[in-house]
């Protein structure tokens, strides 16, 4: 659906039509989760996240200027929640802070821990492999890299997290 569309389905919405919301919903589902999970990296979290960037969305509705693209607004507002949940967190829970750099922080020129880091590495398909080291080590975005291995974005992100558990499991870390 394009743009114009879109606002007018916002108009109607903002006016009191209800049904317009599901149009809304279904149109800026997707980017509106991906784009939280894509900071949150936790999907149970990055739902609660998700229905709370609705809630903002219809709570400040009237401040949407129209014609801007709703899509990139409600990404903003997503984005602004995630990472305040992110910071939120952080700040509560500094064992949060090692989830991923455990693996690749703390090496050094000690070739023991170089080998055990290549084990753990070779342990996971090429693919997974590849995205983690391209996410972890390069800092590339997940988006990035769905773009360059021409995967669909929700893949990359599958595979990354079904990745990190099986370091963690391989690893002994809960």
């Amino acid at each position: 659906m394009n743009n114009k569309r879109l606002d007018k389905h916002v108009k109607a919405f903002s006016m009191g039509k209800e049904d317009a919301f599901d149009i809304i919903y279904e149109e800026t589902k997707t980017v509106v989760y991906y784009t939280v999970l894509s900071v949150l990296k936790d999907e149970s979290l990055s739902e609660d996240i998700m229905q709370e960037t609705y809630i903002r969305m219809i709570k400040s509705l009237d401040q949407y200027k129209y014609d801007a693209g709703f899509r990139a607004w409600m990404k903003t507002i997503a984005k602004n929640l995630a990472l305040n949940e992110y910071k939120r967190r952080q700040k509560t829970n500094h064992v949060d802070q090692m989830d991923n750099e455990y693996l690749f922080e703390s090496v050094d020129d000690n070739s023991e821990t170089k080998y055990y880091l290549n084990q753990l590495l070779h342990s996971l398909p090429d693919d997974e492999k590849e995205i983690v080291v391209r996410h972890t080590i390069y800092e590339e975005t997940h988006k990035v890299i769905a773009q360059s291995m021409n995967i669909p974005l929700g893949t990359v992100l599958w595979k990354y997290q079904k990745a990190l558990k099986a370091l963690k499991r391989k690893d002994g870390v809960s």
